[in-house]
């Protein structure tokens, strides 16, 4: 019975989960090497060396009507030729399309798979969306998060922390599907619901 009501509870939460958030990383990403490729790109001495870099850097996009959707911030992103994923340092991308929950998503590093169809979030992995519904903050922490964007999948082999309006559950593993909007946590489930007061 407890195990049932912690999957159901998660279950609820899992409608958040920011597996688009995190694609809008890599379509940032694209957009970022589109403009340095229109503007050449510097001789380089072997296929591994970088062909470009941004320090300090802010790609912004724009609604339809002038008013922003997505940001991404990074201290600095490394791009490499010949189908090496890029890396970018202290990424930090928020979400804030019209009429959604503001949406945020930080990491110590990330790497993009050339194809751009993989990200790889490691170190201090922060996901959160603002309040739904006067629901309360949804977050997730976790060390690793690899996410599919074109899939909409999720998954992390390691430690998974979500605290929401339910409770708190943590995994030692988990797979995420945002079309099902589901998130399954693996390995040792634990979950803490929320006391309530004693009615009178």
């Amino acid at each position: 019975m407890k195990e049932t009501l912690i999957r159901r509870t998660i279950n609820r939460a899992s409608s958040w989960f920011p597996v688009v958030l995190l694609s809008s990383l890599a379509m940032l990403t694209y957009w970022l090497d589109a403009q340095v490729q229109n503007g050449g790109r510097a001789a380089r001495t072997q296929k591994s060396d970088p062909d470009f870099f941004l320090e300090d850097f802010s790609a912004t996009r724009f609604g339809l009507d002038g008013s922003v959707t997505q940001q991404l911030t990074a201290k600095k992103m490394i791009h490499y030729p010949e189908g090496i994923p890029t890396e970018i340092e202290s990424p930090d991308l928020i979400d804030t399309q019209p009429g959604r929950p503001t949406m945020r998503a930080r990491a110590d590093t990330a790497k993009v798979s050339p194809d751009n169809e993989h990200i790889y979030l490691t170190g201090n992995v922060v996901a959160e969306r603002d309040s739904r519904d006067n629901k309360g903050k949804t977050v997730l922490t976790a060390d690793t998060l690899h996410v599919q964007p074109k899939l909409e999948r999720a998954d992390s082999d390691g430690k998974v922390t979500i605290v929401d309006a339910t409770g708190r559950h943590v995994g030692n593993a988990m797979e995420a599907d945002n079309k099902s909007h589901t998130i399954k946590l693996r390995n040792g489930v634990v979950g803490e619901l929320p006391a309530h007061p004693a009615k009178r």
